[in-house]
């Protein structure tokens, strides 16, 4: 915490942070760093995502992590709050099963409390939202079904096959999906 605490009001511009625990010791100064552009996290992460973001943030990019349907719809609603574009890249984005994120104790209230989640999330503009998705799964997607989210950029032939299910949902997509990489024989 005192390395964190000595960054604190300074003018970094870019923080990559590769484990949940430094992102969890972050939390407390990040929104202090007001020229804060990019923001890199990797780990494994679960419950609620309590963060407070720069007004600065332009990018925040997840690489290589594990997380719950929990964390990630509550990252979504804070990025929501930013009054500006943001970029969220998903590159190698795994959602744990209920039962991983929460041990035993996954059972209705889990399921009561992510379902509350999500549905505060449909009801947020994530227009501002650009999702950079790449190397993902189908329950990325379906917690994306019927958001509001502006810009959605497929990098692979397998992400644009599974958005294929949900992309008619996304009734606020200003953009269409940008596909890149060999898509022959994807559609």
């Amino acid at each position: 915490m005192e390395l964190f605490e000595l960054l604190r009001d300074s003018s970094i511009g870019i923080l990559d942070l590769t484990k949940a625990d430094c992102v969890s010791l972050a939390s407390e100064i990040c929104h202090t760093l007001n020229k804060l552009t990019k923001l890199y996290f990797r780990g494994n992460f679960t419950g609620r995502c309590d963060l407070k973001l720069p007004a600065s943030l332009q990018c925040i990019s997840l690489q290589n992590v594990k997380c719950s349907l929990e964390w990630l719809c509550s990252l979504l609603i804070t990025l929501s709050s930013l009054d500006h574009p943001v970029e969220c890249e998903l590159w190698d984005v795994v959602l744990q099963p209920c039962e991983e994120a929460h041990g035993d104790e996954c059972h209705i209230h889990t399921s009561i409390h992510t379902s509350d989640l999500r549905s505060e999330m449909l009801l947020r503009d994530l227009s501002n939202i650009e999702i950079l998705v790449k190397n993902s799964s189908m329950e990325l997607f379906e917690i994306l079904r019927d958001s509001r989210i502006g810009i959605l950029y497929l990098r692979t032939a397998d992400c644009v096959s599974l958005a294929s299910e949900i992309l008619h949902t996304l009734n606020k997509l200003t953009k269409q999906a940008v596909f890149e990489g060999d898509l022959y024989g994807s559609m």
